[in-house]
């Protein structure tokens, strides 16, 4: 009887023609409250991954989702995987399974098609379920490497609620903070410093040890969120030239961060925190007005409303488009869409709120009556006014761009004490970029939360050299009495002073005042 045994019995298909191993995707979730930033972040890293192939799954609670379409038009050729109507935390083991399980089944097919998968929460959503789904040990979703569970959060209000002591009452921003692994605290250029030490402060007593960077519209390092290296970075091989490519490349391993611990189905889930949220679209067949647009922002809302988002059209500028988002504490970010080829008919609002409020109510507010020749004397009142003020450069829309110029006030910042200076000289003698100053300019004023709302326009005007050029300026319609003209400007000058400073304190003034 022969007892030998044949130890290269089936070697080759063992070796080499055994399948290939699963590829393991690295992951990181974005998580943070309502109107935090976690779009702005995400959309940071589209714009920063360089040759880096980036998947994005993203969950929008609102019925249409306008994270998805925004996402896309800056990554054409990122993977896009769109989760909206509803919170992610309630279909684990449906819609948002399946979604990654068919992400990873495509990578299999092509196995360099994705470096990095994004998921981006709902801003109702507690990510401890969502960060065990994908910490699994076993089963579709162990393929998923979970490097960060990144938190962003909103610094001033955060160091607010500290300060009154009501930031422990949000239960779900607390648990996402003890989730996370990496704290961004977002919008400090909005902040106080005294404001942004408390949020610090809070951290540090709610997370101890936890890792935290201010930041500001989410720009961070890449490295600081996901796990990846600049290939070839050394000493004196870093360019800063802003059109030279970064190359990264995903570490291969990755350490648990410290201050997470593996989060496991055993661990303790307390479950979804979004029960009381609801959400509606207001999407009517016409342009809205603007007066009745910042009558609604800043004083009608409907009672318990979290977050606004969306496409906006108005009647007093038929050919322009405009994204907007509104967050807490009164914020308002509006950006003018170019390209678009809309004109006026097209505006879709996502609302998120704790109370039940239809679309039909927020209807009525927009077709509220407005007193024209109320408008138009205010209007006017203003114009003057900013065109005697040396701050101020008073423009005007062309008759080809069909906009009513008696119902607007149109102008941009020129940070000039003297009328004298010329803004085109400063471009043509200094380099000053007035285009950005003044897109800085109506960031700030909108992101304070103050009582007016300022629209980004773009607008055709003609250089003292004759050349026609389109130049960056803000329009907005007052809603005060033309008694408080004066308490506005100063205000508005008040925001400028440090934008003018960053942008135009470099210049030397020699004692002609030039």
């Amino acid at each position: 009887m022969d007892c030998s045994a044949n130890l290269f019995l089936r070697h080759e298909e063992k070796t080499a023609f055994r399948k290939p191993k699963k590829k393991t995707i690295p992951t990181v979730l974005i998580t943070g409250c309502l109107g935090a930033g976690k779009t702005t972040l995400v959309n940071h890293v589209l714009e920063s991954k360089g040759d880096l192939r980036v998947a994005v799954a993203v969950n929008d609670f609102s019925e249409k989702s306008f994270d998805t379409e925004m996402l896309r038009k800056n990554g054409r050729e990122t993977k896009m995987i769109d989760l909206s109507k509803g919170c992610i935390c309630c279909s684990l083991s449906d819609g948002f399974q399946n979604a990654v399980w068919e992400l990873l089944e495509e990578s299999d097919s092509n196995f360099e098609d994705v470096d990095y998968l994004i998921i981006e929460s709902s801003g109702v959503t507690d990510p401890l379920l969502v960060a065990a789904a994908l910490d699994q040990r076993f089963g579709k979703m162990s393929r998923i490497r979970l490097d960060h569970v990144v938190c962003v959060v909103d610094a001033e209000w955060l160091g607010m609620a500290w300060m009154h002591g009501h930031a422990n009452d949000n239960k779900l921003l607390m648990s996402q903070i003890k989730t996370a692994d990496l704290i961004l605290l977002n919008k400090v250029d909005l902040c106080p410093r005294e404001t942004l030490e408390l949020a610090k402060e809070a951290i540090k007593k709610v997370a101890p040890g936890m890792r935290f960077q201010p930041c500001c519209q989410g720009k961070v390092c890449l490295s600081v969120i996901l796990e990846v290296e600049i290939v070839g970075a050394g000493e004196g091989t870093v360019s800063h030239d802003p059109s030279d490519e970064v190359t990264y490349t995903v570490k291969n391993t990755c350490q648990l961060p410290s201050g997470r611990e593996v989060i496991t189905s055993s661990r303790e889930q307390s479950g979804s925190t979004h029960g009381s949220f609801i959400s509606y679209v207001f999407a009517p067949n016409r342009p809205v007005s603007f007066i009745a647009f910042q009558e609604h922002i800043q004083g009608m809302l409907p009672h318990g409303t979290k977050r606004i988002k969306g496409e906006i059209s108005f009647a007093e500028l038929p050919t322009s488009k405009f994204i907007f988002q509104w967050s807490g504490n009164n914020r308002v970010d509006l950006m003018e869409e170019t390209g678009s080829g809309m004109h006026g008919t097209s505006t879709s609002l996502a609302y998120i709120s704790e109370q039940d409020v239809s679309a039909k109510n927020v209807d009525e507010q927009f077709s509220m009556p407005i007193d024209s020749k109320a408008v138009q004397k205010l209007v006017m009142a203003m114009k003057v006014a900013l065109e005697d003020d040396p701050w101020f450069e008073v423009l005007k829309f062309p008759a080809s761009a069909q906009v009513s110029n008696d119902s607007l006030v149109v102008f941009r910042l020129i940070g000039s004490d003297e009328k004298a200076t010329n803004p085109y000289n400063l471009e043509r003698l200094y380099g000053i970029d007035f285009d950005a100053l003044n897109t800085e300019y109506v960031n700030l004023l909108n992101g304070r939360g103050g009582t007016h709302v300022f629209l980004p326009v773009r607008v055709q005007a003609i250089s003292p050299s004759g050349i026609p050029r389109t130049i960056q300026g803000l329009a907005w319609t007052p809603r005060i009495q033309c008694e408080d003209l004066s308490c506005c400007i100063q205000g508005m000058r008040d925001v400028a002073t440090g934008v003018c400073k960053r942008h135009l304190g470099h210049i030397r003034q020699c004692n002609c005042g030039f």
